[in-house]
């Protein structure tokens, strides 16, 4: 169910820089061993390019990222290698002009030993100072990791580090049951913040029912490490159920108390509710997801109880444009010491943003597409101050798989 929450956050934040692991998932076409060179490029607007609360400056940005993919893929067995890199320009800031503003690398593994079972791997680590690309890193993380615990909040043009790695193993029991378990790794770093690190563990069972109803139980454990704070382990056993209400509507509810090394209960739960509706030919889907849960904030040392709302629309008015829009909502507290842009606190911090997101994409051809987006982010922290950003961007994908084993 994260999982789906975090599909949502994915469409709803467009135009933001795209890492190539993130594409492990693309159709391929025939089995075989590929090469698929991108370059994308973009221009944006952004009226608050150091995330600060008080004297804020502007700036067009123009970003160019060039990335390489290669490996083999095939429907029993696939292996993906991919890497790149980031170069910024501003036209106020020349300053700030880096040919190498971030990079990253991954690796992305799926297997098929017999048809009941499906194991799959994925190693990612990203090095950047852009908070739309690591925005969209922690989304592609989290699709590929759903115990990915991580989150960001604005921290300006700070150098930041992020390493994820995950395994994960599905077995289907019979027609109707599937027991999956994974594993996961991650760590940050903050220029001037924190250091954190996180071990994630999953294991469960789902069973169907009947044809509408899906029930599931699992067990979710967390232990997480920060720059001076002490470890803290949370554990939470849980239970879910999904609901197929029509067949266009669907429902998924997953909750559990979630007990903690610090003392006392908390509460972990996750439901979301997608729609979708045909019209003249055409599909509009809707959706929106709520998550509460243990997690931590990039920069901030310690872990952290997030409450996440989200919620898009997308409508494909032909086969080549997709449209969408969307909100988002999350509120991130802590009550132990908190390190932020290099200056320790102590006592209940909390940080609350909104957002809004609209985005538009264009197939010019099969190897070309055009995009645009516009987003506002208000956020507040606690304590801290009131950050507005809005960015208005408009690009160019090139993405030209070439089959390198005929």
């Amino acid at each position: 169910m994260r999982l789906l929450a975090a599909a949502i956050v994915s469409v709803i934040v467009l135009g933001s820089a795209h890492p190539a692991w993130a594409q492990a998932g693309a159709p391929f076409g025939t089995a075989g061993l590929y090469l698929i060179p991108s370059f994308k490029v973009s221009e944006s607007f952004d009226d608050n390019i150091f995330g600060s609360s008080v004297n804020r400056e502007s700036d067009f940005i123009s970003r160019f990222y060039p990335s390489l993919q290669s490996g083999y893929n095939s429907d029993p067995f696939t292996l993906l290698l991919s890497g790149g890199f980031e170069a910024d320009i501003f036209a106020k800031h020349p300053e700030l002009n880096d040919p190498v503003t971030g990079w990253n690398a991954g690796l992305n593994l799926r297997y098929l030993p017999i048809r009941r079972l499906t194991l799959g791997a994925n190693i990612a680590y990203t090095e950047t100072k852009s908070l739309p690309t690591l925005t969209q890193t922690l989304v592609d993380l989290t699709l590929a990791n759903p115990l990915n615990p991580a989150n960001t909040v604005q921290q300006g043009r700070q150098k930041t580090t992020f390493l994820s790695a995950s395994s994960s193993a599905v077995y289907q029991f019979t027609p109707r049951t599937t027991g999956n378990s994974s594993i996961s790794y991650t760590e940050s770093t903050l220029q001037g913040g924190a250091s954190n690190t996180a071990y994630a563990a999953q294991v469960g069972v789902s069973h169907q029912f009947t044809l509408r109803d899906t029930g599931s139980l699992s067990d979710i454990q967390n232990v997480f490490e920060s720059t001076g704070v002490p470890t803290t382990y949370t554990n939470a056993p849980t239970v879910g159920w999904t609901r197929q209400l029509t067949p266009l509507v669907t429902l998924s509810l997953q909750a559990g108390p979630q007990f903690s090394s610090r003392g006392g209960v908390g509460a972990y739960a996750n439901g979301s509710l997608a729609y979708e509706y045909k019209f003249a030919d055409r599909v509009i889907r809707a959706s929106a997801a709520y998550v509460h849960s243990q997690g931590f904030v990039i920069g901030q040392a310690g872990p952290t109880t997030a409450d996440t709302f989200s919620s898009t629309i997308a409508f494909e008015p032909s086969r080549s444009l997709q449209l969408s829009a969307g909100t988002t909502y999350s509120k991130f507290s802590s009550s132990s010491a908190t390190t932020i842009s290099g200056s320790a606190t102590t006592g209940t911090t909390s940080t609350t943003t909104q957002g809004v997101t609209a985005g538009a994409s264009y197939r010019v051809s099969r190897w070309l597409t055009a995009r645009t987006s516009y987003s506002f982010y208000h956020q507040e922290q606690k304590p801290g101050g009131t950050i507005p950003h809005n960015v208005v961007l408009i690009g160019l994908d090139f993405s030209y798989p070439v089959r390198v084993d005929r």
